[in-house]
């Protein structure tokens, strides 16, 4: 049986005592294969073990020559059935954790060290703070987009976006009292 798994054409379905395998065809991109959940064997094929619920569709679709998955109108436990909506494999999860780390560190461990220059060498490094904060907020945002199930990406997109409101209420703050004071000096 061939096996159209997620946008993988062609895969070949293999039936072992320990459950259902996908083997991807030769060709196909790593990265893809790694968001799909596949892995590397000794042979140097990619396999992929499949769910309970997949292998018994797959179960019923036996005499089939093509089966695609996932069937259309058919749920296998994921919300919408797309390839995304996945899990993260744990080389992802620990790429996107890095990332999200790096970006918190330049994001806030270079601000508390401009403070610190500032305060004991009177040195000003704000265009220093100002780069390091605008990269930790690209990063942040390309962790959202290429890893949308991580948990550390969400909670720093949080942070961040609390803290742009604060600075925006501060701001807006400053604004008003600055405008107060000049309508009373004049």
């Amino acid at each position: 049986m061939v096996v159209n798994y997620y946008g993988i054409l062609g895969c070949e379905c293999i039936w072992d005592q320990n459950g259902v395998f996908l083997a991807a065809p030769a060709g196909v991109q790593v990265q893809s294969l790694q968001q799909l959940g596949f892995y590397t064997a000794a042979d140097g094929r990619w396999y992929k073990q499949l769910s309970p619920q997949e292998s018994a569709y797959l179960e019923s679709k036996r005499n089939m020559a093509v089966v695609d998955l996932p069937a259309q109108g058919y749920n296998f436990g994921m919300v919408s059935g797309t390839a995304s909506d996945m899990e993260e494999s744990p080389e992802d999860k620990k790429r996107a954790n890095n990332l999200c780390l790096i970006s918190l560190i330049l994001g806030h461990g270079l601000s508390l060290f401009s403070y610190i220059l500032t305060q004991i060498f009177d040195m000003h490094t704000y265009s220093i703070f100002g780069t390091a904060g605008l990269i930790a907020f690209i990063l942040m945002i390309y962790v959202r987009v290429k890893y949308p199930k991580n948990k550390f990406g969400k909670v720093l997109m949080i942070l961040y976006i609390v803290e742009i409101i604060i600075a925006i209420i501060v701001l807006i703050a400053i604004i008003a009292a600055c405008a107060s004071c000049l309508n009373d000096c004049s």
